[in-house]
Order: C-alpha cells, then sequence, then structure tokens
C-alpha cells in the first residue's frame, strides 16, 4: 500500500537527520529571539506555507507572557509586494529584493525547498551571505545550489517532495515546541 511506503519513507528520512543539526538550528533561532535578531524563513509553494507555518508556531506559539519574542518573516506573506518584483524586476528577485528592505548583519535567512536550487532562494542566500547574516537551508537530496550558499545545511535525504515538505513542519514543530518549553521553564 503507498501509504505503508510513504510512511517508512518519512520515518527513515526522519531517523537520518544529523540530531547535532537540529540543536544547531534551535540554538541559532534561540541566539536570534535571545539578541533580538529578525529570522526571514524562506520558501516556494508547500515551502512557502510551511514557511507560514514558522511564522505562527515561532512568531506567537513560543510566548509566554513578556517573554522575549522572535521577529520572524516569510516574505512569501506579502503577496503584494512579491509579485511586484516578480513582475517588475524578475522572479528570483522576489525575496532578495525584500530583503535588502530589512536585512542586517547577524540577522537569520532560513531556506525551506526540496529542489534546493529555487532561483530565488539561491539569490536571497547570496545576498544574505554578503550581508553578514547567518544562513541555514533544509533542502531535498539533490545537491542543490542552497547547500554550498549556507552555514549551517539540513539535507534530508528524500527526493519525495511530501516527505520533505512534511519534515520542514515537523522541525519546526518540534523546535517550537522546545523552545517554548525552555522559556516556560525559564520564568518559573
Amino acid at each position: 500500500m503507498f501509504f505503508d511506503n510513504y510512511s517508512d519513507e518519512l520515518q527513515r528520512t526522519l531517523g537520518a537527520i544529523d540530531r547535532s543539526d537540529i540543536e544547531k538550528l534551535e540554538a541559532c533561532l534561540e541566539e536570534a529571539r535571545e539578541n533580538g535578531r529578525r529570522v526571514f524563513v524562506l520558501g516556494n509553494g508547500g515551502s512557502a506555507a510551511a514557511a507560514s507555518h514558522w511564522v505562527c508556531d515561532f512568531g506567537k506559539g513560543i510566548n509566554i507572557g513578556d517573554s522575549k519574542r522572535l521577529k520572524i518573516f516569510a516574505p512569501s506573506d506579502h503577496s503584494s509586494i512579491f509579485t511586484a518584483y516578480g513582475n517588475d524586476n524578475a522572479y528570483d528577485q522576489t525575496m532578495v529584493e525584500q530583503l535588502k528592505n530589512f536585512l542586517e548583519e547577524g540577522d537569520l535567512v532560513i531556506s525551506l525547498s526540496v529542489s534546493g536550487s529555487s532561483g530565488n532562494l539561491v539569490e536571497a542566500q547570496k545576498y544574505a551571505k554578503a550581508a553578514g547574516a547567518k544562513t541555514i537551508c533544509i533542502v531535498g537530496d539533490y545537491n542543490g545550489s542552497l547547500i554550498g550558499l549556507s552555514d549551517l545545511s539540513i539535507v534530508l535525504p528524500s527526493k519525495n517532495y511530501g516527505v520533505v515538505e512534511d519534515i520542514h513542519l515537523i522541525l519546526e514543530h518540534a523546535i517550537s515546541q522546545d523552545m517554548k518549553r525552555a522559556i516556560q521553564s525559564a520564568q518559573g
């Protein structure tokens, strides 16, 4: 049955993720929160939907009372400016042009992609690195260009877009819940 094969691949892929990479990703997010840095989560298609979900769970879900807030954004959420840049400049400029408005040295850019080679994410990562931001990618096993442009590359050993996109969400759910737990614990 297809569902069983899909579930097996999801389990195998989850099991193969280097746990120290997950810890590094969480540490980068916590460092950004603690230091008031911005986090930009980039993606196209299903990965854009996942980026929006990251914004919801990290922007709202981790907060306890007056705890420090994570300043997190998904440029694909801003359809008017996204489509204006796509129409007037070029699609590969849809993310980088928005980063030019807000990105500062020390901010964090996370690219979610199945292929790891989406032109607009590649251009954004190049700009982010040149601007002194930290860069992370979470990508499928296609040897994509984002891998070489990222300070931390989490390569998921799957070429199944569904499995890769599921893991984009699984990682954010696990990390955001752990961060909330830590914030709660620190507040007593």
